[in-house]
């Protein structure tokens, strides 16, 4: 692969990957929506804002919500309740850093 992904291309990317993400958001430093969901803004930003935690997993009887930041970036996604936690959080370690969200 040569250059960064854009934020849009990270979230197709992860949609691609897993069959499992609903929806995602990537934030900038200050918690900026730089691609994703206007709606998934706001409480992924309110999220990271509460945990200090370079990744966050949450469950629902619904789904889950899986954030990672790194870089001065963040990336969040929704996903089903049957999505890998493990797994999703290696992936949006991965395509974050492959973003030049926060370099």
């Amino acid at each position: 692969m040569t250059g960064a992904l854009s934020p849009e291309q990270a979230l197709d990317r992860l949609l691609e990957m897993s069959a499992d993400v609903r929806q995602g958001v990537v934030l900038d430093g200050r918690g900026r929506r730089l691609a994703g969901s206007r709606a998934l803004a706001g409480p992924a930003r309110e999220l990271l804002d509460a945990v200090d935690a370079p990744e966050i997993e949450v469950a629902t009887g619904r789904g889950g919500v899986f954030a990672v930041r790194a870089g001065g970036g963040a990336i969040a996604v929704v996903t089903h309740r049957s999505a890998l936690p493990a797994l999703m959080l290696y992936d949006l370690r991965v395509v974050l850093g492959q973003t030049g969200v926060g370099a």
